[in-house]
């Protein structure tokens, strides 16, 4: 029994080490990819391939089926095209790190959410969730609102936080499915912030694809982001009107007041999504770097520098230490698949792949006209996240495929029609991160989510389409 329990032990030990192994080569890429980007150091360019390279194949022993299957066919897929160009084999290596950039922000993003928990504003939250509203549907205005809020800069920490939040509260309220109602207002209300917040990946592959300014699409991505959070409460109180709830119509008593009000807690994360914005537009204004650069930068010393106004200095620097690297080991599907995924776009560009796909796009846009062929955009990218792939891959190898000066588009037009189309497949798509994350939460499939969200989805998806058609 003793060697037994000395064997779990090395065991132990030795799974934690490679852990922490994983983690380390993860912060080396990132470390790698920032100092690069900002130094245009074009040494480090084969180092930042290399250890992408490396970083998918100590990844792979540790991901799912599913994972293990998509790096497989994006690497044979590369390598594939790489070979039949007769790219010479030394020029293989320098098509690793293509999608470095998306991982540094989703690695750092979460950092974000650190002063929020120390500052408890989590409970801020939930005192503003048990305030007096006007039944059921007033409670769903409030909840979307703050998802919103939280998602602008918590990125996907704004789903557990509001499901969280809302946990102790629905019962008090005549919700004829608690669940469903928890799960469909944290999931739209975050899903619509990711459409204009500078910190949503969605925006950062956008932006690094078609190279287009995000002050440009800002107005337009804020306003459709409004009047889908708008169209989202009406298609609520009509589902109570037509019998899917007729008991959300009723006014419900608040179970407790606090006697702090958490408006002023509210406004203040109100002001900090505002400086942080204009602390990132600066920035990019100044470095010229990027937008995806610029949030990977500030994203720390701005937590850091929230925490400090709070008097969590203390706090923060031990919450960061606890969740940075721990959080980078958990990473290893993400780095196997946006690894492989940008090796694949790589290797589409170096062998001319890229040109092909355009043209079977230009191909079909020719034959049913600009419009129609935007509105096919939004349908191609769902059908893509039903067959397992990831929205941000789907949305940034749509965005390598489709070159709007070859095809006569508006930059700006397509880029909003990319990043809508990745927010719907959030709504709707089974293996997005969103859903995955919510059923982990509510133990509820992704199929079912998908389906609760749908008639909201399709409100949200008649504004996408309205805004494609009208800008030019």
């Amino acid at each position: 029994m003793k060697s037994l329990a000395n064997a779990i032990s090395l065991s132990s030990v030795s799974s934690s080490a490679r852990m922490r192994g994983r983690a380390w080569l993860y912060v080396f890429v990132i470390i790698c990819y920032v100092i690069g980007k900002i130094g245009q150091v074009a040494a480090l360019a084969p180092v930042l391939s290399t250890l992408s390279l490396m970083a998918i194949i100590v990844s792979l022993p540790v991901v799912g089926s599913a994972t293990r299957v998509l790096t497989a066919l994006f690497l044979g897929g590369g390598t594939y095209m790489l070979y039949w160009k007769n790219v010479p084999w030394p020029q293989y290596l320098g098509a690793f790190g293509e999608m470095a950039y998306l991982l540094a922000l989703i690695a750092v993003v979460p950092i974000l959410s650190t002063p929020v928990k120390l500052g408890g504003y989590g409970g801020a939250i939930q005192t503003a969730l048990r305030g007096r509203v006007s039944g059921v549907w007033g409670l769903n205005c409030l909840a979307t609102t703050l998802a919103f809020v939280c998602g602008s800069f918590m990125s996907l920490a704004a789903v557990p936080i509001m499901i969280a939040s809302l946990g102790p509260i629905v019962g008090s309220y005549p919700i004829r499915n608690p669940v469903r109602f928890m799960a469909v207002s944290a999931t739209y209300g975050y899903v619509l912030s990711i459409l204009w917040t500078p910190v949503s990946g969605v925006v950062g592959v956008v932006l690094h694809s078609l190279h287009v300014d995000w002050l440009s699409l800002f107005p337009i991505l804020f306003a459709l982001s409004v009047a889908a959070l708008c169209s989202n409460w009406a298609i609520f109180y009509l589902l109570g009107l037509f019998g899917r709830g007729r008991s959300a119509l009723i006014t419900a008593e608040p179970t407790q007041r606090d006697m702090a009000s958490p408006v002023l807690r509210l406004l203040q994360m109100l002001v900090v999504i505002v400086l942080l914005v204009i602390a990132i537009v600066f920035l990019e204004e100044w470095l010229r770097i990027g937008v995806v650069t610029v949030v990977t930068l500030v994203s720390i010393p701005f937590a850091l520098a929230w925490s400090v106004a709070l008097g969590q200095t203390e706090g923060f620097l031990k919450e960061a230490g606890s969740q940075l690297v721990p959080g980078l080991s958990r990473m290893s599907n993400q780095f196997a698949i946006f690894l492989s995924a940008g090796f694949f776009a790589k290797a589409m560009h170096q062998s001319g792949a890229d040109h092909a796909a355009n043209m079977m796009f230009l191909s079909l846009h020719d034959a049913v006209g600009t419009q129609l062929f935007l509105t096919l955009v939004p349908v191609m990218a769902l059908i893509a996240s039903f067959l397992g792939l990831h929205p941000l891959v789907a949305i940034a190898l749509l965005g390598e495929s489709l070159k709007p000066e070859i095809m006569g588009i508006n930059p700006i037009q397509l880029a909003i029609t990319l990043i809508g189309s990745s927010v719907l497949t959030y709504m709707l798509g089974p293996f997005s991160g969103t859903l995955g994350l919510v059923q982990s939460i509510n133990q509820v499939s992704t199929f079912r989510l998908s389906l609760w969200n749908a008639p909201y989805a399709a409100g949200y998806f008649a504004l996408l389409i309205m805004v494609i058609l009208n800008v030019t």
